[in-house]
């Protein structure tokens, strides 16, 4: 998506950087890429602390990062959502002139009443945020908010994306068609919920069984499987080891690497995806792809995925077939 947005705004190539991570590779050199030296998730580098000074030490140097990369000029932030302190930094910077949202996976279909985190009033709390980092990082997040900085617009696949804000530009799946000798039958998306959720290792294999079951039903002789750039090596190795035993003889198995699109791959060739709960099934589906899910298997087996129903934008959700136990009807 950001790559259209450059497209579509006419930003010059040496006007722009790529603020990278989660292992994440642009598609050639063309324009300056910049891994992200800072975290919000799993560790946020900005969290709020007791000993409030040495948060100053911390905003400090990612002011001189921000000005390094900028070269001291004003810029324009385009952001897939509002909720780390990473964005309240940048929005609240002297220097930026405003920013926009570009969609980048569900968040961008989340309803508006659940955009707003709102953590129970605690005066020390709010204190605390005060002394960290004055105005430039606040305590009460949203995802999409429009009061912080200056909004300027967001750029969305569908009409349905960020529903209600203002100014939103509609552009269409961005993603281009690829040309490819190698074939694909099938993609097995693997959600980053193993190491979530308090699952075991046992049940999120379960649910992968029944996934591979409906594709060697189907009769696919080759399997593609993609994993979650944050999936973690252990569970990484796990799922390998268990996919590669449930195939063999049966079925070819590959692996698609972090930078591999899979949105290109289903406009292209429109294979059958299979996904849990992940952003990858929404494209998929807008492409023509068939889209699988064990979402409601999930939700039989761990009621905690049940919360995430109503984040699921109706109209795919809707389109969607879905897999059950082979004991079910």
């Amino acid at each position: 998506m950001a790559l259209e947005v450059i497209r579509i705004e006419k930003i010059p190539v040496e006007a722009v950087t790529l603020l990278i991570s989660r292992n994440f590779l642009p598609p050639d050199d063309t324009y300056q890429a910049i891994p992200l030296p800072f975290s919000h998730y799993p560790i946020d580098s900005f969290a709020v602390q007791i000993t409030f000074w040495k948060s100053w030490k911390k905003v400090r140097e990612f002011d001189q990062w921000l000005e390094k990369i900028t070269q001291q000029q004003p810029f324009v932030l385009y952001a897939a959502h509002a909720y780390s302190s990473i964005f309240h930094l940048m929005v609240t910077h002297p220097m930026c002139q405003g920013y926009y949202y570009i969609e980048e996976g569900l968040v961008a279909y989340r309803p508006p009443a659940d955009w707003d985190i709102q953590k129970p009033f605690n005066p020390l709390r709010s204190v605390l945020y005060y002394l960290n980092f004055g105005q430039r990082n606040l305590p009460n997040r949203s995802f999409f908010t429009t009061k912080l900085g200056r909004y300027l617009g967001a750029f969305g696949v569908s009409q349905h994306s960020f529903p209600t804000l203002t100014n939103l530009q509609v552009v269409g799946l961005p993603f281009p068609k690829i040309e490819a000798e190698e074939k694909y039958q099938c993609v097995i998306v693997h959600d980053n919920i193993y190491d979530h959720h308090g699952l075991t290792p046992d049940t999120y294999l379960r649910w992968i069984d029944v996934i591979v079951t409906d594709a060697l039903k189907r009769g696919f002789t080759g399997i593609h499987q993609k994993f979650h750039p944050a999936q973690g090596q252990a569970s990484l190795q796990a799922i390998e080891a268990f996919m590669q035993q449930k195939v063999a003889g049966k079925a070819s198995l590959h692996t698609l690497g972090a930078s591999d699109s899979i949105e290109q791959i289903s406009l292209s060739q429109r294979p059958v995806i299979y996904v849990c709960i992940s952003s990858v099934g929404l494209y998929a589906h807008l492409a023509g792809s068939e889209v699988v899910s064990i979402y409601k298997i999930c939700c039989q087996d761990q009621p905690v995925f049940q919360d995430f129903g109503h984040l699921l934008p109706s109209f795919y959700l809707e389109n969607v077939t879905y897999l059950s136990y082979p004991s079910q009807t």
